[in-house]
């Protein structure tokens, strides 16, 4: 053994070191992953490799297997893809200041090091001599310690998978033993009949007074979740389920999102006593309302959910939760979400700072798009919001100057200014050659420069095809700008008010799709003041 020992070169020690660091983050792995790992992602898979390798790792020093360092390599790098793939979800919250996931990312880190170092150590040992004088060869002794190594390794995952395992008890929730904030009957439900045109007439001052008025019973908030994908998406949907038995709310993200930066308005029921009169807490998504003001029911034949089935939990103030398939993209493909809920509580303060909203013009929406909003939610705990998440009251474009605007999240309120300046436009008509099917077709159009928002707009006067542009500079007599993909060109404006010309030289315009791009030559076309 004393000679042995005498005869470890650095390979063996950085192994030995390996399993050291191995063995103390799977006991730790194993002893608090429960409270650390995210909502969804327990388990102690990534723990019982890591011992496994520390196992192996010391019968290896003891007992030299050739090649030993590649089998203690592989052994952690399984370990570390296990570590990683079902942890990584508890950075969501840490990347958007939300409390989702749930989980202790400090831990989580020091798991996925702990496991990183014991895999980098047995892939250095790996270009390193294990032994100072290399042993004989013998086929006969290295296919009965292999033989030992494998029937302890599989003993060792056998006996760790049998750790703290219990024979499962079903667990079912009656009404008799849970205490609800508000109970709402299925068959008292009057929403439950209504149709999501229904629901969507009803203005949404009325909806959203429910909650100034004291009204809500619960709160979800969820986040869309793409766990194979390793996606981490800030689109987020919002219910508000009301004492009166109506759900509403939105779902919203910004560009980068799946919500593709628009609001969309979500309506329904809920109910925590079905039509037996049994505790069944569901929520109910009839339909929803987007932007341009267009209702569409949800599909479940296209793998919506309507039925959101709520149950049980301890995830921090959270005490009910869901995962369900909502529609996005007008429902032509649907996304996971995992909800999470409360009875509702108000938030302590919202902070929006308004410092780089942009200037609006008249006649224009309102667009929250460079607001930062900071919430203090009921529990002390501070969060990013997206500003989309939040009601806007009191923006007026109709008119110029200084607007006060109110934005309103979870009960809390704060004002900020808006300014509104006057939007200076120029509009012509004449004769453009716009892309039709294969090829460019002359066209009675109109030419709309839109000074204020820098954009360039060309019309078929039937309607049937657009194209705009971005303006880059612009004067009296010449605008600078870009036109369906095309390099910069001048469009020379000439004439005085009343009598104004507009010049569009010949140029190339790049269509692009999805399978590539095709280029267009555009002759020059001429519009008159319109």
């Amino acid at each position: 053994m004393l000679k042995s020992l005498k005869n470890k070169a650095i390979g063996s020690y950085l192994c030995l070191a390996a399993a050291i660091v191995a063995l103390i983050t799977g006991i730790c792995f194993l002893m608090t992953q429960e409270v650390a790992a995210p909502l969804g992602h327990k388990g102690p898979m990534p723990g019982m490799v890591l011992l496994v390798g520390a196992v192996v790792s010391i019968i290896i020093f003891f007992v030299p297997v050739r090649f030993g360092a590649i089998i203690q390599a592989a052994i952690y790098n399984v370990a570390l893809y296990l570590v990683v793939v079902q942890l990584y979800f508890v950075f969501a919250d840490v990347i958007n200041h939300v409390t989702f996931a749930g989980g202790n990312p400090t831990l989580c880190v020091f798991y996925m090091v702990g496991t990183f170092i014991a895999a980098l150590l047995c892939v250095i040992a790996c270009f390193m001599k294990e032994s100072k004088v290399d042993d004989e060869v013998s086929l006969g002794k290295d296919l009965l310690k292999g033989g030992v190594l494998a029937v302890a390794s599989c003993a060792a995952v056998f006996g760790l998978s049998f750790v703290n395992v219990a024979p499962a008890v079903e667990v079912v929730a009656d009404a008799a033993d849970v205490e609800d904030a508000v109970v709402m009957n299925l068959a008292d439900n009057s929403f439950a009949n209504m149709s999501i045109e229904e629901l969507a007439a009803i203005p949404r001052d009325t909806w959203e007074a429910k909650e100034a008025n004291g009204e809500v019973a619960y709160f979800f908030e969820g986040q869309y979740t793409e766990g194979f994908a390793t996606i981490v998406d800030p689109a987020c949907l919002d219910m508000y389920c009301a004492v009166d038995g109506s759900m509403y709310g939105s779902f919203s993200g910004p560009t980068t999102s799946v919500a593709s930066g628009k609001v969309e308005y979500v309506y329904g029921y809920w109910y925590n006593r079905d039509e037996n009169g049994d505790r069944n807490f569901v929520v109910h998504i009839t339909g929803t309302l987007n932007s341009a003001g267009v209702t569409r029911a949800v599909n479940v034949e296209g793998g919506e959910d309507a039925d959101v089935f709520i149950f049980d939990t301890e995830h921090g103030d959270y005490t009910l939760e869901a995962s369900l398939s909502y529609g996005v993209g007008g429902g032509t493909f649907t996304r996971n979400i995992n909800v999470y809920g409360m009875p509702y509580a108000g938030a302590q303060s919202i902070a929006i700072d308004s410092s780089k909203l942009r200037t609006f013009y008249t006649g224009d929406a309102f667009d929250a798009g460079e607001l930062v909003v900071t919430a203090v939610r009921a529990n002390g705990a501070e969060e990013s919001i997206w500003n989309g998440r939040l009601n806007y009251d009191g923006f007026d474009s109709t008119t110029v100057g200084t607007k006060k605007v109110t934005g309103t999240f979870l009960g809390q309120s704060q004002e900020f200014e808006v300014k509104v300046e006057e939007l200076v436009t120029e509009s012509f008509e004449g004769t453009y050659e716009l892309v039709s099917g294969e090829a460019p077709v002359a066209m009675d159009a109109t030419l709309l420069i839109d000074y204020s928002h820098k954009v360039v707009t060309i019309t078929a006067a039937d309607g049937s095809a657009a194209i705009s542009g971005t303006i880059v500079d612009a004067n009296d007599s010449v605008v600078t700008a870009s036109l369906n993909g095309s390099e910069p060109l001048e469009i020379a404006l000439s004439g005085e008010e009343g009598e104004r010309s507009a010049i569009i030289p010949a140029h190339e315009e790049v269509v692009r799709g999805w399978t590539g791009s095709t280029t267009y030559s555009i002759g020059e076309c001429g519009f008159g003041l319109e």
